[in-house]
């Protein structure tokens, strides 16, 4: 648990550091659980925090961390308006798998498919 939030605090920080920076996130396009393709630029958070957590469904402590993280959510969101963006990273033979964990998760973040790591290359 200590390990995780020591990783969000880095992320935190991370991300920050970008905002403090003016700096924004590559023009990389990745697809919502309804196959739609999004530009991952056009995510905006009205000048607040933005954190990108790439996961997948075979991670078990992608998934710990996330739901953990989803404990604290709305607080955070209240305290700091950080927006959470969960990108899976599962390729064609686990992305089947990644709407139904979410829907049985109940996050409240963005949801995003990275299949062929492009996001997570590139950042």
């Amino acid at each position: 648990m200590r390990i995780q939030i020591l990783y969000i605090l880095c992320l935190s920080l991370f991300t920050l550091s970008i905002n403090a920076q003016n700096k924004s996130l590559p023009s990389v396009e990745v697809k919502t659980l309804t196959g739609k393709k999004i530009n991952i630029q056009s995510i905006e958070n009205d000048g607040n925090p933005i954190i990108i957590n790439f996961w997948a469904t075979w991670c078990k402590p992608c998934k710990q961390e996330l739901n953990t993280i989803a404990e604290m959510y709305d607080n955070w969101q209240d305290a700091t308006g950080v927006k959470i963006i969960a990108i899976s990273v599962d390729d064609s033979r686990t992305s089947s798998k990644v709407r139904p964990y979410v829907n049985s998760a109940h996050w409240d973040y963005e949801i995003y498919l990275d299949p062929n790591k492009e996001l997570a290359r590139t950042l």
